[in-house]
């Protein structure tokens, strides 16, 4: 199992700085102890060969070398004879001392006199003749070496675990600290219910990621809280529309019985009856298309439709009320469109201004672009000031439509929009030009030419 489930997210933080700084101070420690060794050797290096220097300053000048009670020295022919001093035992042998007489040597290990811990330089000493060369040897214990390197040794190896305990402890508080807000973020979180409405989460203070995340947080809370508002609306509308033709269903068939015989009241309930049935219909039929579009399940079958033709003919089969003038007007423009779905949307923006116009109505098709456009204005009041943002909301409508008796149930636009977005494509609505009342702007994607079509297979 993943360390995520076992640790909280301050543990997990704690571990790895803990971890990570038990890496660093280890590679800084073998870097500094490799360093600091090298130097000492090298310390001890060079004070041999001062020594030796020493030595091949004394032979030359023909004095006795002084003796250094730290620093062994001896000047010893190839044969193994010690010139100095005199009578000593040789410090190397003769395998080592033919090494030498050929360049510098360096050599770690035991010297009688000297110490378990010692090291020996030897090199031929300046001046003397090739023939008789003389080594000057030079050594010197080790054992501070040796007990430097163990102590650095010692209190790296106790630094080390120390150090990552005081950062694990530092990042446990600091990490409790930033973390708090969050947790008490979450604690509130778990309490929130939608028995609530308006209740957030604490905000911390700063513009810090914390913070952030909770104004990201409750932003999303008053998203949720207007979705639900409006679902709610929703709901409470559908059941006012659905509960009206059905009490009027009701009510006719109900007027029917009372007298079955009598054909008149019979089928004039029935015809009545036969309304509500088709406005339910519609009304269950609309409702279904917008769950549809909730769902993200409104599939269009695209093709190339003509925007002006499919228009003109809508706008034709459509029964305008008397004096109210329909003008199409426009270039044929390709769209690329669900044809079903584009008849229901002119449909629907031809029935929204035929029942507010005054006297026309017109329907522009242009191309923006690569873009078809379609304009549709009328010359009536326009769209209330107050419900124009609102416009394509479900059952928004205006204090005129509601009080109509041939009203519509405010489905007709969202249905709109929800198609014209399921195609790609934008609509937006305004109050204004070109003939004073309300517009409506619908773009689609225009269709692809059949010259591209044909290069594409």
């Amino acid at each position: 199992m993943s360390l995520a489930r076992h640790f909280s997210l301050r543990k997990r933080l704690t571990v790895f700085a803990a971890v990570g700084s038990m890496v660093v101070f280890t590679a800084g420690a073998l870097l500094l102890y490799h360093d600091l060794s090298r130097e000492l050797s090298e310390t001890i290096t060079a004070e041999l060969a001062v020594r030796l220097d020493d030595l091949d300053t004394s032979l030359a000048e023909g004095a006795t070398p002084s003796p250094n009670p730290s620093v062994l020295a001896q000047a010893i022919r190839p044969d193994g004879t010690v010139i100095v001093p005199d009578g000593a035992d040789p410090l190397l042998d003769d395998v080592t001392l033919a090494r030498a007489a050929d360049g510098p040597v360096i050599i770690d290990r035991g010297v009688p006199g000297v110490g378990g811990h010692a090291r020996i330089f030897a090199r031929p000493i300046a001046g003397s003749p090739p023939s008789a060369p003389v080594i000057g040897v030079a050594a010197i214990s080790t054992g501070a070496l040796a007990a430097a390197r163990h102590r650095l040794a010692l209190v790296l190896f106790a630094t080390g675990p120390a150090l990552a305990a005081v950062v694990a402890l530092a990042v446990w508080v600091l990490a409790g600290a930033a973390l708090h807000p969050v947790r008490r973020m979450a604690r509130e979180a778990s309490t929130i219910s939608m028995t609530e409405p308006g209740r957030r989460l604490p905000q911390p203070p700063g513009r810090d990621e914390i913070a952030e995340l909770g104004g990201t947080l409750n932003a999303m809370l008053d998203r949720i809280e207007d979705t639900l508002t409006h679902e709610r609306a929703f709901i409470d509308d559908a059941a006012h529309e659905l509960r009206t033709p059905l009490a009027v269903l009701r009510g006719e068939l109900e007027l029917a019985a009372l007298d079955p015989t009598d054909p008149v009241t019979v089928g004039a309930g029935l015809a009545s009856a036969l309304e509500e049935t088709d406005r339910l219909t519609r009304l269950t039929t609309d409702l279904l298309t917008l769950a549809r579009a909730d769902a993200g399940q409104l599939v269009p079958r695209s093709s190339r439709i003509d925007l002006l033709g499919a228009s003109r003919a809508i706008a034709e089969r459509l029964l305008c009320r008397e004096g109210v003038a329909v003008d199409v007007r426009g270039k044929p423009v390709m769209a690329e469109a669900d044809g079903d779905w584009l008849a229901q949307i002119v449909t629907n923006l031809i029935a929204n201004a035929k029942g507010y116009a005054a006297t026309s109505i017109r329907i522009a098709v242009s191309r923006k672009g690569r873009q078809a456009r379609l304009v549709v204005a009328d010359d009536g009041p326009g769209f209330p000031a107050e419900l124009l943002p609102h416009v394509f909301d479900r059952f928004a409508r205006g204090d005129l439509a509601r009080g109509r008796t041939e009203g519509g149930t405010g489905l007709g636009l969202a249905i709109t929009a929800s198609l014209v977005h399921a195609q790609g494509g934008t609509i937006r609505a305004t109050n204004g030009p070109p003939l004073g009342g309300a517009c409506v702007v619908v773009t689609l994607p225009l269709g692809s030419s059949p010259t591209r079509d044909a290069s594409k297979s």
